[in-house]
């Protein structure tokens, strides 16, 4: 066989295999399209989109998201491609958005991951690397675009705070556990459902606490979960709502009753703290959403959810189903 023919020979397989992959791409894009409404149904009746996500392009990966109660203003977090700032996006009532960049208490950029995020009172606490962060919730909503805020503090708490949210009584923070993300071997609980590796811990919030909290050292409350949450949030303080993904696979927004006694304990320190096992025998309903769903916080009658899928990371939204847009969903 000469060159030439070698050449022909190649340039055929380059192009068959360009010809599978985009008939690969093509009926997966078809599945998605006729999928979402059957398998996303519910979500997708009851979803509502706000504000789009700025900055996707430019390498901004959305994280936290809460919101201001009884105002129509929200606010949403994450990190950078690189080691530019990490950064919270204000969204306004008259549909100004805001770009407000984190420095630590020193006045250095601060570049984590930003996970969790939620406000009540006067802090708004963003949760990473088994920190919770603190900031002056005033600070934040009176930052001009460009602005820079610094953390007025932080503490430790015993999971990976992976997310965090509030309900006005108590402070949330919780893991993310999947291969490779391992948790602390005493988060490691079994129950009649099976094994669960992840921990969610509350805090007891208080006016006259250190940041808002009546005791930063202990949690009150401890609820064991599954797999791959991303994002907790507790409902006038009967339902637990979990936000669950992993990669390309449909997200779920599981829901738990945490009414009634707790199941056990779980030992913090020295103290013993009530613990809830999230598990078959707890739970009420699970929602299928698009894929990469991120934080979740409930405000307002609403959860407000964030995904991260159309991300420049994550091939910019290209992947059928991403979502562009910050979700209120009626749950």
């Amino acid at each position: 066989m000469n060159s030439n023919q070698k050449k022909k020979r190649t340039k055929k397989r380059v192009l068959t295999a360009l010809i599978i992959i985009a008939a690969v791409l093509i009926i997966y894009a078809c599945v998605c399209f006729l999928s979402n409404p059957i398998v996303h149904g519910d979500f997708m009746k009851n979803k509502e989109k706000l504000g789009r996500i700025p900055d996707l392009l430019g390498g901004f990966t959305p994280q936290g998201m809460t919101a201001i109660e009884g105002t129509d203003t929200y606010l949403i977090c994450g990190y950078m491609s690189g080691d530019a700032n990490s950064r919270i996006y204000r969204y306004d009532a008259d549909g100004k958005i805001s770009k407000i960049l984190l420095e630590y208490e020193d006045g250095k950029a601060y570049s984590g991951h930003a996970g969790g995020f939620t406000v009540s009172g006067e802090y708004i606490y963003i949760s990473n690397a088994s920190k919770i962060f603190v900031l002056s919730a005033s600070e934040v909503l009176s930052a001009k675009s460009g602005d820079t805020v610094r953390f007025i503090g932080r503490f430790e708490v015993p999971c990976r705070a992976s997310f965090c949210s509030s309900d006005g009584k108590t402070l949330y923070v919780g893991d993310f556990h999947a291969d490779g993300y391992e948790t602390e071997a005493d988060h490691k609980i079994i129950t009649a459902s099976g094994t669960y590796e992840a921990m969610v811990f509350g805090y007891t919030l208080s006016d006259d606490g250190e940041f808002g909290i009546l005791d930063t050292k202990t949690p009150s409350v401890a609820f064991s979960v599954c797999d791959t949450v991303q994002g907790f949030a507790v409902i006038e303080g009967k339902t637990a709502a979990l936000s669950c993904s992993w990669g390309l696979s449909s997200s779920e927004l599981k829901s738990y009753d945490v009414t009634g006694e707790a199941d056990t304990t779980f030992k913090v320190g020295d103290s013993e703290i009530p613990l809830y096992l999230l598990d078959k025998n707890r739970e009420k309903t699970s929602i299928g959403m698009p894929h990469m769903s991120e934080d979740i916080e409930y405000r307002n009658g609403a959860l407000y959810i964030a995904f991260e899928s159309a991300v420049l990371k994550y091939g910019a939204g290209a992947l059928p189903c991403s979502l562009f847009n910050v979700i209120k969903y009626k749950f």
